[in-house]
């Protein structure tokens, strides 16, 4: 879907991105995590055709976005960090408008804004709503002819925690509607842990890991929870802390609590299976590995 292979970005004496190779398959919701400068808007600028790369090769939906940026970009959908839209147009006409250009219908129109969230105020301007439903506004304008990639800037920043739930709901049902695939830059880790199933991190225009959040979990030894369906739970879990596999237990109504390294998977799963014989354990299910704990350890381990 993404690949970049050792791409080069300079700014005058500033080399913004320094040999940056990573992918990003089809179908997954990807971070494009670093601290503020670490090269995530220029990367997705260069994504999205909008900026020539120095060196390397660059591959989106298997064109070059620079030499194909036009076909490329009707395919793409692109919420830049700072969009700026007519403050007195309704939004209803303003879709309407971007439509025609892409060629599209009213149709097309009120399906994206009903996929964003925003089809009740279409008949207000950019300028009367609220920040959080203006990043819905942009987001219904990035999915004007259902593209299969869309490519969010830091769409979150400088909003209030109320607007920053609105905006992270809509992309996490537009990711589980739509199926394309959808590539967010940000640095507000705990965020992007709500929506994200793939990681690219990256600091200091280099890439610092790259893959699933499980896979990347594992690798680094981050921590892992089963939760556990018991008729005993209390048993359950002084049997399973008696294992040095086993990093903590909490025993939760019915349920047990069980939390090891993603390296013990395995083990405990083995665990788990021999107490489902003796009838102690009913079932499990495994809740996502921490991003924010990914992160620090990928973070640390570049410094």
């Amino acid at each position: 879907m993404i690949v970049f292979e050792g791409v080069v970005k300079r700014f005058g004496a500033t080399e913004a991105l320094r040999g940056v190779t990573f992918t990003v398959p089809k179908g997954v919701v990807a971070g494009l995590l670093g601290p503020n400068g670490a090269g995530k808007t220029t990367t997705l600028k260069i994504s999205a055709g909008l900026l020539r790369r120095d060196e390397g090769r660059v591959s989106v939906l298997g064109l070059d976005p620079w030499e194909q940026g036009e076909e490329l970009r009707e395919r793409v959908g692109i919420l830049h960090e700072k969009p700026a839209y007519p403050p007195d147009v309704p939004a209803k006409v303003l879709l309407r408008h971007l439509a025609r250009i892409r060629g599209l219908t009213w149709e097309d129109a009120l399906r994206a804004a009903k996929l964003a969230g925003v089809e009740r105020y279409l008949e207000h301007t950019p300028s009367s709503l609220s920040r959080g439903y203006l990043q819905r506004l942009g987001l219904a304008i990035a999915l004007l002819g259902e593209p299969e990639l869309l490519l969010l800037d830091e769409p979150t920043a400088n909003l209030d925690p109320s607007a920053r739930r609105e905006v992270l709901t809509a992309i996490k049902t537009l990711g589980e509607e739509m199926g394309a695939t959808v590539v967010i830059s940000s640095h507000v880790i705990p965020e992007m842990e709500q929506v994200c199933s793939y990681a690219v991190v990256i600091s200091g225009g280099v890439i610092a890991a790259q893959g699933s959040i499980a896979d990347l979990a594992t690798v680094l030894g981050a921590e892992v929870e089963f939760l556990v369906s018991s008729r005993n739970p209390r048993r359950l879990a002084s049997l399973l802390i008696a294992d040095d596999c086993v990093r903590g237990v909490e025993v939760d109504g019915e349920r047990v609590v069980v939390r090891a390294s993603s390296r013990m998977r395995q083990r405990v799963e083995a665990l788990l299976e021999e107490a489902r014989a003796n009838g102690l354990a009913a079932g499990w299910e495994i809740r996502s590995r921490s991003l924010g704990e990914v992160y620090e350890r990928v973070v640390q381990a570049s410094r």
